[in-house]
């Protein structure tokens, strides 16, 4: 058991401290500080009494580098330090028990507030990073801050003696004194193709390895800019821009607000970006920046679940009545925050038979009371009810999507969930903690939105 991290007794290895030595004689370092921490263990219990466990142990290396230099003399300072020091680790690599990091700093300490306290620049790396890659990193960092970077960050692979991914492609993150500075460092970062996260008063770029959109950094802080906004993100893998008001439902300003995102200049139809505005009562608005919806938004039918080939139509089909449908649910999928599962409905009668609604579905607790404000809204923009015949045996899928919710405070969750077919059917409860699902419930809970599609084909 880990009771704590503190300084261990014992002196950095010999070859580390004669590599360091070597390292405070290269051209373009400062000062370099070499500081061993172990973390202390409790004895721990054995079938013959009390034994003592090898304490594991970090190694530090603070290289600083002299501020006046140019980025590219920066970087060939830290590949040349880079290369002494990993050579010096990798002479005690032998200790399991021993881990040895390097860290590369420039500029005086940030005062954490982004203030008058100068900027900084740390470059971690093992003994196992690539010597590129750390001339790279730095001499990028160096550029960055020369952009206005109050700080920058870059780990190219603490404890790792190799690489199975190029480190040249770590993302920095990055911080600013305001949202506008982020548009030269998003320049700089782009001319350098280095992927950012960039973070500023009111403002995050969720960046990726590839480098910045720097158009979508000025609409960030364009939009940091607005009356009444009081944060706002750009969420590059989602392609998704989240703003938060203090503006109230119904208001002018937040209307002003809704209407700037539909009809500034950003984005076309074959490169869509979506918002989501959040109001002072944390209630979320949607729509497409510039008003530019994808093309896949205009009223079509839903494809078949699993890209199956369409069963055959037959216009002279019935309506498909409650009890020629076996209704089930299906698991629920997690990711990033989202929660996805299916309600199925299989024909179970002796001929074809037509759907053509959105199921009915009540979420309810395990006492039985329905989950009150729970909203419904379409799985995807524009999707029209179709008219599916269903072949005896064969089986249509509605899917739901939904955000996760806290259950920190231990809510009712839904445990069943109460299905109305098609119109006219008798309600089928269906249990909610089963086939994979958690044995806890489904975190849909009370004022919960949910996203429901109709009827589609199945696998």
């Amino acid at each position: 058991m880990l009771a704590g991290c503190t300084p261990d007794a014992d002196q950095p290895p010999a070859e580390i401290e004669s590599a360091a030595d070597a390292v405070r004689a290269l051209p373009g370092v400062s000062g370099v500080a070499v500081t061993r921490t172990s973390l202390t263990l409790e004895p721990v219990q054995g079938n013959f009494g009390e034994r003592a466990e090898p304490a594991p142990s970090t190694v530090r290396v603070e290289v600083v580098l002299t501020d006046a230099l140019g980025p590219e003399a920066a970087g060939e300072a830290a590949g040349a330090a880079h290369d002494l020091l990993a050579a010096g680790a990798r002479s005690v690599v032998h200790d399991e028990n021993l881990t040895v990091r390097s860290d590369f700093v420039a500029g005086p300490v940030n005062d954490g507030d982004g203030g008058d306290g100068g900027s900084r620049l740390t470059v971690a790396a093992g003994p196992g990073t690539p010597s590129r890659a750390v001339v790279d990193a730095v001499g990028d960092g160096y550029g960055l801050l020369a952009a206005g970077a109050t700080t920058v960050g870059l780990d190219l692979g603490v404890g790792m003696l190799s690489w199975d991914t190029d480190p040249s492609a770590t993302t920095a993150q990055v911080t600013a004194h305001s949202a506008n500075d982020l548009v030269d460092i998003a320049l700089a970062a782009a001319e350098l193709d280095r992927g950012v996260g960039l973070e500023a008063p009111g403002a995050r770029y969720l960046g990726a390895s590839s480098a910045p959109d720097v158009e979508a950094v000025r609409l960030l802080a364009a939009a940091v800019d607005r009356p009444n906004v009081q944060d706002a993100a750009y969420l590059v893998q989602e392609r998704q821009l989240e703003v938060r008001s203090d503006a109230v439902a119904g208001s002018p300003e937040l209307a002003d607000l809704r209407r700037w995102l539909e009809t500034t200049t950003f984005a076309g139809t074959d490169d869509p970006l979506a918002y989501t505005l959040r109001d002072a009562d944390h209630t979320d608005l949607t729509g497409w920046v510039s008003g530019a919806e994808p093309a896949s938004s205009a009223p079509r039918t839903p494809d078949p679940v699993g890209g199956t080939r369409s069963w055959p139509d037959d216009p002279d089909s019935r309506d498909c009545a409650g009890e020629d449908l076996a209704v089930t649910f299906g698991a629920v999928d997690s990711a990033a925050g989202t929660r996805g599962a299916s309600v199925a409905a299989r024909n179970v009668s002796d001929r074809p038979c037509a759907v053509e609604n959105v199921p009915t579905l009540t979420f309810r607790n395990a006492a039985g009371q329905a989950q009150d404000g729970v909203t419904f809204q379409p799985y995807e923009p524009g999707v029209e009810l179709d008219r599916v015949v269903v072949p005896s045996g064969e089986t249509v899928v509605a899917l739901l999507l939904w955000r996760a919710m806290s259950t920190a405070n231990d809510p009712d969750t839904t445990t069943d969930i109460e299905v109305v077919a098609v119109p006219g059917a008798e309600p089928v409860l269906l249990d909610g903690t089963m086939d994979g699902t958690p044995a806890t419930g489904l975190d849909i809970l009370d004022g919960a939105e949910v996203r429901l599609g109709p009827w589609s084909q199945g696998d």
